[in-house]
């Protein structure tokens, strides 16, 4: 089991998970929703099947979840006989359990609780939610918010202490098998996670340490992660090593969630929206793609190089300065993303932008709460040239 004092969940971890288990996590109850997607994730697809009439499934749930969907599923007259909510999935889909649990007890259309001015706010504690990610990396099993498309069409984060998960259940079958493309794209997110509740004006010294050990963990194991995916994918038998990284890669979300969790993100999650907004590109890969030019602008900041350096300590420890333990993290975030295959530059992306077209795409990034914890203080001025580095 995980737990911290600085997060109010007790996190379970479990190889595998049965339907009696998962019956005896949830407790006593009426009707079960399970909130999921259509991933071919066997060990997943096998519990789902093994439910009968105590539950209902619902899985219109699509990668940066929209309101329209969630209000589907919502307004499903079945989903109303529900008093417990289950998400198993990517963040997308415990987002999505967590709108709809939310929903269960406050009521109203979810768009009217999105943006800086929001019609509605959240009163009540959401229904009963039991969280089960599906990908190492979101860490949104252990968070208060979900990120959501508008009618719109813009992506808002939705944040409350009474949007918390009762429980959250981290099996390591739901992602032992996960190709590389999405363990590089998650456990990437996490590492995001985790560095910019460092950089970030909600730090505070309990926070640091935990963002330090989930950095930490992090890099520790995506490596290792990612080799037995690319390994698995090529025929081999999954075996306990691979899911000793699973589990391990697991914990490191979680941790990094917890951090963020209390934080916020900052710059690097405000452009990820846009990038996922215009273009598409999937939240863990728009988070990567600029995540050394912010790691750079965050090291005007002295403290947040001290704690950095704190990160880097681990791995370098003939290194005895501060500056020199930064610099050497920045080349292994950099040595990362080019081991993980990320995209390095806009053209990569299949996107088309010119160094005049970056104010009319990303101005709207700095609306956005997340772009406001940044530190130093995100500026047109020392982001765009991060951008232009890309083109």
């Amino acid at each position: 089991m995980i737990s911290s004092k600085l997060s109010p969940l007790k996190v379970l971890e479990r190889k595998h998970i049965s339907r009696k288990e998962l019956l005896d996590i949830i407790g006593p109850c009426r009707r079960i929703a399970i909130v999921t997607d259509n991933a071919p994730i066997a060990a997943k697809n096998e519990l789902l099947a093994s439910f009968g009439k105590e539950a209902v499934i619902f899985s219109n749930v699509r990668p940066n979840p929209r309101t329209e969907d969630i209000m589907q599923m919502f307004s499903d007259p079945t989903f109303g006989k529900c008093d417990v909510v289950v998400g198993i999935g990517g963040g997308s889909v415990l987002d999505s359990a967590k709108a709809l649990a939310m929903l269960r007890t406050n009521g109203g259309a979810l768009d009217d609780y999105l943006g800086n001015s929001p019609k509605l706010k959240i009163q009540k504690r959401c229904a009963t939610l039991v969280l089960l990610p599906t990908t190492a990396g979101t860490g949104s099993e252990v968070t208060k918010v979900g990120v959501y498309t508008s009618a719109d069409g813009r992506k808002y984060t939705l944040g409350s202490p009474l949007m918390h998960a009762h429980k959250a259940v981290l099996v390591q079958d739901f992602v032992v098998k996960a190709p590389p493309a999405l363990v590089a794209s998650t456990g990437l997110d996490a590492l995001d996670h985790a560095l910019e509740s460092i950089w970030n004006k909600n730090a505070k010294p309990d926070t640091l340490r935990l963002s330090v050990a989930a950095a930490i963990e992090v890099l520790s194991n995506i490596r290792a992660m990612y080799d037995a995916s690319v390994a698995i994918g090529n025929g081999k038998t999954v075996g306990e090593e691979d899911y000793t990284a699973a589990r391990r890669m697991l914990h490191a979300s979680c941790m990094a969630g917890m951090a963020f969790n209390l934080t916020g993100t900052a710059a690097g999650h405000a452009l990820s929206f846009v990038l996922s907004e215009s273009w598409h590109v999937p939240h863990g890969t728009a988070c990567a793609f600029t995540l050394n030019g912010v790691f750079r602008l965050a090291c005007e900041i002295e403290q947040t190089r001290k704690y950095l350096a704190a990160v880097a300590k681990p791995f370098h420890p003939e290194i005895g300065d501060t500056e020199g333990l930064v610099s050497a993290l920045e080349k292994d975030i950099f040595d990362l993303t080019v081991y993980l295959r990320q995209p390095r530059r806009f053209s990569d992306l299949g996107i088309t932008l010119a160094k005049e077209d970056i104010d009319a795409n990303f101005e709207r990034s700095f609306d956005d709460p997340k772009m406001w914890n940044q530190l130093p203080v995100a500026t047109k001025e020392n982001i765009y040239p991060l951008l232009e580095e890309l083109l």
